[in-house]
């Protein structure tokens, strides 16, 4: 009895079939990004649609409380709860109260390169596209460091071609003495970018993958808290983001703080304003509304956490000599907030936390510190020099002003620091002398163009 033979394909059948499924996959791979393209633009347009809902409820809430309410904008924190699919949201309202949201997907995310821009009725979201000849700020940045630059620990000064730096944490800075960081910023004509039409900012580096920024010049000289006389004399409390009390009743924060991310994110701001500048809540420095940052600058920067743990004031000694940058860098991200428990100047009852979510900061004393030109030990710089080297002689930043970090004492709880004439030190925070340049951080995403020069500055789009 005969057994039947399997019959195998052909070479030719094989190759048929292959050409088949090739042929399915060029018609089927298309559809299924489009399908996929099209689902993330409907899910994230859902979310935008949303928080534009609670916007508009949010407003007719707060008109419902009090008639005269008429907000220009809120943080979108106040109506949602982001998840890191997003890397930044802004909500606007027009003069009938109609909320306007811009939402942004985070770079890597399910929503990479797409935004959302509309109201409730009417969303636009879309891909976002490469600009001609623009690139990718973050990729290009890292790029100017990535294999060239010296550690911080053992550049002893020297950088690259570029000027930069990689920190023993893995940050990329500007140091020296004027390196290529300049940008065009807050423009009054993005559509033609000049010295006369933009603000000067500088690049201070890169941090986890996101760019940040400080102003060059000062918006002015004000206090970075101050109290009644009842509360340490009326010379502030050294916490900068919202807190408690010890009874657990809230805390607005620094009066910095809030004037920064206040008035200065105003863009309907018609008329100069009035900012803290002395002690028992004198409130009598003028904020110039022309240097309010505009809306167009606000779409690139995003919330940011920013640090507030305090880097040490030993009583009697400054920083110089006592603490690397190494070191400071671990204090601004520890947890070392009052330390004193009595006197004059230890009043508050404020509870002193180490994270704050927010657009408009300050530079850290680090980061001064490793702006400077000679990190030799690592060491910040001090307005005692007696007690070691001038370290800052080559500093870009030069007089900088405030800082964002509390400089805790066992003698005082009003303590902050700041920097000025290439050094750094601890002030009262109610001192009104101190600049004020804000420090903000980039969204994931943004392109630029530029060689970073004072003759071509740095540009960034969307």
């Amino acid at each position: 009895m005969k057994k039947n033979k399997k019959k195998a394909f052909t070479l030719v059948e094989l190759l048929a079939v292959i050409l088949i499924l090739a042929v399915i996959l060029i018609i089927a791979v298309p559809q299924i990004m489009k399908t996929i393209k099209t689902a993330k633009l409907k899910s994230i347009e859902g979310s935008a649609r949303l928080i534009a809902t609670n916007a508009d409820k949010d407003y007719l809430a707060q008109q419902a409380i009090n008639s005269s309410y008429n907000a220009t904008s809120i943080p979108c924190s106040d109506v949602a709860k982001l998840s890191d699919d997003y890397s930044s949201c802004s909500i606007t309202y027009d003069s009938n109260g109609i909320a306007t949201v811009k939402l942004k997907g985070a770079s890597g995310g399910k929503f990479d390169k797409i935004k959302c821009t509309g109201t409730k009725d009417e969303m636009n979201c879309t891909e976002i596209t490469p600009i001609p000849g623009y690139t990718d700020a973050a990729e290009y940045l890292a790029s100017l460091c990535t294999g060239t630059c010296p550690k911080s620990e053992d550049s002893d000064g020297i950088v690259n071609e570029n000027g930069m730096i990689q920190d023993k944490y893995g940050n990329y800075r500007y140091q020296g003495s004027n390196p290529n960081n300049y940008v065009y910023f807050n423009c009054t004509d993005n559509s033609n970018p000049t010295s006369s039409t933009c603000e000067i900012w500088r690049i201070i580096g890169l941090f986890d993958e996101r760019i940040k920024l400080v102003r060059k010049d000062a918006i002015g000289s004000f206090s970075w808290d101050t109290t009644d006389s009842s509360i340490s004399n009326g010379w502030g409390i050294n916490q900068w983001g919202p807190s408690t009390y010890t009874d657990g009743t809230p805390y607005e924060g620094a009066d910095l703080m809030r004037e920064l991310n206040g008035d200065y994110l105003n863009s309907s701001l018609t008329a100069n304003t009035l900012w803290y500048n002395g002690a028992s809540n004198k409130k009598e420095g003028t904020f110039n509304k022309d240097y309010v940052l505009k809306s167009d600058a606000q779409e690139l920067i995003g919330d940011a956490t920013w640090f507030l743990g305090g880097v040490p004031y030993v009583d009697g000694e400054p920083l110089q000599g006592k603490i690397t940058l190494e070191e400071a860098y671990a204090y601004e991200r520890g947890t070392l907030g009052k330390i004193c428990t009595s006197g004059t100047h230890c009043t508050d009852e404020v509870v002193r936390t180490y994270t704050w979510t927010g657009k408009v900061g300050l530079i850290y004393p680090s980061d001064f510190g490793y702006a400077s030109g000679n990190t030799t030990g690592e060491k910040p710089c001090s307005s005692n020099i007696s007690h070691g080297a001038r370290l800052c002689d080559n500093n870009w930043m030069s007089s900088y002003g405030w800082t964002i970090s509390p400089a805790p004492r066992t003698s005082t709880a009003v303590n902050v620091w700041a920097a000025y004439d290439m050094n750094s030190s601890s002030a009262y925070a109610t001192s009104a002398f101190h600049r004020i340049k804000p420090s903000v951080y980039l969204i994931p995403g943004v392109q630029m163009k530029g060689s970073g020069t004072t003759a071509d500055p740095y540009v960034f789009a969307e």
